[in-house]
């Protein structure tokens, strides 16, 4: 794949999504009696994106103190909900590729343990580190240290405000299952699929578990942007996809192995949020398809699928300084929030 143009490599992803057929629409079936998302809900989520994207910044490796702010913040966040958070420790050597000093990181999780199948595992995730600058709005190339990066409302301070309202919500409330909350360091370039990406690190630690089962990853991912916009970073193909222009949606993205997993989500949500889901498995073709953190739990072979806003496919703000957080549809993303707490809902008590 490493020697394919990207043209070419685009091409046998929609060759291929076409052949598998594995887009599905699932419009909503509210049912009588519906109760929407609370009042407060939107401005809950809009607090948490204006701490991370506007008072704190961008935040990185490059960028120390403010990831160890962001750090910091975050498990106050999750303290004060009731859990417990602990840091895990996540290394970054020194030199190229990353062209920064050695140093540890860390993920930052909590948990809600289960009352009758404690060791079996839902993880909730969201990165919370922003992208530096580069050549390339996607990443490519060196970092350029001394240019601002992104302040990351979008991407990814929304996943992150996602998954601290989930914890507060499930904090008190008794499960089956035990749900993991971890917000990942590293996830955007140079770190993305290496080995210091923060949920490939914690996605081998899960594998490596010999007394408990993670049954399934949920990957909170770019989920604040439902405006039409020019669309001048859109691949051409993505109507191939099954994830048309219209903002009119939510996506759950994932690889072919975990397709049932992704649309047993969607089942539950679609009866409690006024939103279309769209979900859509592509083969793994080795590291070339990859959305987010759930890229690092398939290769552990364990089930996971990102919730998106679709990212650069709608959001012309993606991966630039202008991705701040009054740009966010605070109301839209406290229905897709909502929806996420019935979905994590059924996966924690049911019995498959």
């Amino acid at each position: 794949m490493a020697n394919m143009s990207i043209r070419s490599q685009a091409l046998l992803v929609v060759s291929l999504a076409m052949l598998t057929g594995c887009s599905t629409v699932h419009v909503p079936t509210l049912p009588a009696g519906f109760q929407p998302a609370p009042a407060g809900l939107s401005n809950e989520l809009r607090a948490s994106v204006e701490k991370l994207a506007t008072d704190i910044g961008e935040r990185n490796c490059y960028r120390t103190n403010a990831l160890e702010q962001a750090a910091t913040w975050i498990e106050r966040q999750l303290a004060e909900a009731g859990l417990t958070p602990r840091r895990l420790p996540v290394t970054v050597p020194e030199g190229p590729p990353f062209d920064c000093r050695a140093m540890t990181v860390w993920n930052i999780e909590a948990e809600r343990r289960g009352t009758t199948r404690p060791n079996e595992v839902i993880v909730i995730g969201a990165h919370y580190d922003t992208k530096v600058a580069t050549p390339s709005w996607l990443g490519f190339g060196s970092p350029i240290k001394d240019a601002r990066g992104t302040p990351g409302a979008d991407d990814n301070a929304s996943g992150v405000a996602a998954m601290l309202t989930l914890a507060r919500w499930f904090a008190d409330q008794p499960t089956q299952r035990t749900i993991r909350f971890v917000a990942f360091v590293n996830e955007e370039p140079p770190f993305f699929k290496t080995d210091t990406m923060g949920s490939r690190v914690y996605a081998r630690q899960c594998r490596a578990a010999t007394n408990e089962t993670v049954i399934g990853m949920i990957s909170l991912e770019t989920m604040g942007c439902y405006s039409a916009q020019p669309h001048h970073k859109r691949f051409w193909f993505a109507d191939f996809f099954g994830l048309p222009a219209n903002p009119d949606y939510v996506a759950f993205l994932s690889d072919c192995r975990s397709r049932h997993f992704a649309r047993k989500c969607a089942a539950k949500f679609q009866r409690h949020a006024p939103l279309t889901v769209r979900t859509l498995a592509l083969p793994r073709l080795g590291s070339l398809v990859g959305w987010s953190d759930d890229w690092s739990f398939w290769h552990e072979g364990i089930p996971a699928f990102s919730v998106t806003d679709t990212a650069f496919l709608r959001h012309d703000h993606y991966h630039e300084l202008s991705d701040t957080a009054e740009k966010l549809d605070y109301t839209t993303m406290a229905d897709v929030v909502w929806g996420l707490r019935y979905a994590t809902e059924e996966l924690a008590n049911s019995c498959n």
